[in-house]
């Protein structure tokens, strides 16, 4: 989950792999959406935890926005119509919190695989200006600070493993993933979460994940 508000944060998903993403720069139409907020236990001396619950009348790819005291955030529910994200702050939030709900739907986009040419077993594998070590840090959706650390590797041609970790005002999230390298562009997927990295130069990459909420950032070559 990228999710959490300006004294407000959340805890993030492990990533897998999927097999589609939402295009939210794109509204193909609308929809309608509720949220509804639980309590739960803080485990940070000083602020409280609250569990928000979405639910969309869209089957999937639907972006939730909606305001926290009157600071607007937004959720993306990638493949279905629930989601879940927990925020944190120096108050309890409950439902009152929230005002001016609304629900787009965006369009979907299917993750095609790029076509791996057939090798000869023995051929060596070529790293690309993927590989390597990046670190950066940002502020996500809710205005929480982040830092995310990632490995990347070539496995094949097109294809990449992801490893690292995510850290925050949340226990350290390890990062655990397959890619697809499209050109200049790293992508893979989560749960509900897609991931991209793009090249910027040889030392610099433009680095976005969208899912429960979303974090962008500029990562260096370590």
């Amino acid at each position: 989950m990228l999710a959490a508000a300006v004294a407000l944060s959340s805890a993030p998903l492990a990533v897998r792999a999927a097999e589609a993403s939402c295009d939210c720069q794109q509204s193909v139409g609308t929809c309608s959406a509720s949220i509804a907020v639980k309590p739960v236990e803080a485990t940070t001396l000083g602020s409280y935890a609250s569990e928000l619950r979405f639910t969309s009348s869209a089957p999937a790819c639907s972006k939730v926005n909606y305001y926290v005291d009157g600071t607007p955030y937004f959720n993306v529910l990638v493949s279905g119509n629930t989601g879940a994200d927990t925020i944190w702050g120096p108050k309890q939030i409950s439902r009152a919190n929230i005002t001016e709900i609304s629900c787009q739907v965006c369009r979907q986009v299917a993750m095609t695989p790029v076509p791996v040419e057939k090798k000869p077993e023995n051929a060596e594998l070529k790293p690309t200006l993927f590989d390597g070590q990046w670190a950066g840090a940002g502020s996500n959706s809710f205005g929480s600070a982040q830092r995310w650390t990632l490995n990347f590797a070539t496995t094949a041609a097109g294809k990449a493993a992801i490893t690292g970790t995510m850290e925050g005002n949340f226990p350290t999230v390890p990062i655990s993933a397959s890619g697809t390298v499209s050109g200049s562009t790293l992508s893979w997927l989560d749960q509900q979460t897609t991931c991209s990295a793009k090249l910027l130069t040889d030392v610099s990459l433009a680095f976005e994940c969208h899912g429960q909420g979303s974090v962008q950032m500029v990562m260096r070559r370590q």
